[in-house]
């Protein structure tokens, strides 16, 4: 039997008891000599390395929820569970763990999913835009090709949101341990959370309530704080692109060296791009 065959009769399998008779067929080899009837745990390198393969796979699906799946389980659960969703909106697969719009475009919209510690992950979805540019490793970088994207002002679920300040983060996340407790968590999560992404695209369509939302952001504070890049910082440039340019230069003015990598440089650079950006809508 081939590889592609065996596979075949393993996502054929129903349940548990049909899973444990195939490996006892697979594991068990002819007895010695003392009449019965020996059994291994097989092994990539021997004879039975094919059912080697199989039954690391078939563990994944079958663990009872007590083992954490491998990265290769969870991104085909992400692909069953959100990529047919994702695309209803717009997005498209773009890495194994972020989908956004594939167009040249000024304002992107994207998501993404957030491992996080202890066999957890969460969502974060956002906009992209092309004419903010971002401090890494000391240079100025964009995000302006199809395959490059960066969520500039973005959100996370609420509970995760709140844990920072000392909330319940229980509600807001999903798990990595067991195949079937991993999957459900994940379409619970974005069932909870669907409607509330849809509605955030509709609203961030376009600068005028971009600016709206990087407000909001800035005057409620908290964990919006620890955001990168900073909302503050968004809203400098989102300013400059709404015309905006006597509150662009005022908010980016209160910047703290922080910001640019402590680089008087980088920061004078910077600040040029922004004047540069409101000559370039008309002022």
């Amino acid at each position: 039997m081939t590889l592609k065959q065996s596979t075949a009769v393993v996502k054929g399998l129903t349940n548990k008891a049909q899973l444990q008779l195939l490996i006892f067929n697979f594991i068990k080899k002819p007895s010695s000599s003392s009449g019965g009837r020996e059994y291994y745990f097989p092994t990539i390198g021997n004879t039975c390395s094919l059912h080697a393969i199989l039954f690391r796979h078939m563990l994944n699906i079958f663990s009872n929820d007590k083992s954490v799946i491998d990265a290769k389980t969870l991104q085909q659960i992400l692909d069953e569970t959100l990529t047919p969703k994702l695309q209803q909106i717009g997005l498209s697969k773009a890495t194994n763990y972020s989908w956004h719009e594939l167009t040249l475009k000024e304002i992107r919209h994207g998501f993404s999913y957030t491992q996080l510690k202890g066999a957890t992950g969460t969502f974060t979805w956002g906009v992209n835009f092309d004419f903010l540019p971002i401090v890494h490793r000391s240079k100025l970088e964009y995000h302006k090709s199809l395959k490059k994207y960066l969520h500039h002002l973005f959100e996370w679920t609420n509970e995760y949101s709140s844990s920072f300040m000392g909330g319940q983060i229980q509600n807001g996340i999903t798990t990595h341990w067991g195949f079937k407790a991993a999957k459900k968590s994940i379409a619970s999560l974005f069932d909870r959370y669907e409607q509330k992404i849809i509605k955030w695209f509709e609203t961030a369509n376009s600068i005028e309530t971009l600016v709206e939302v990087a407000e909001r952001q800035v005057n409620f504070g908290k964990y919006y704080e620890i955001h990168f890049p900073s909302p503050k910082y968004v809203l400098a440039f989102l300013y400059a692109k709404a015309n905006r340019v006597d509150e662009a230069i005022k908010l980016f003015d209160t910047f703290d060296l922080f910001y640019f990598d402590n680089n008087d440089e980088i920061k004078e650079q910077i600040k040029m791009k922004l004047l540069m950006l409101t000559e370039e809508n008309g002022m």
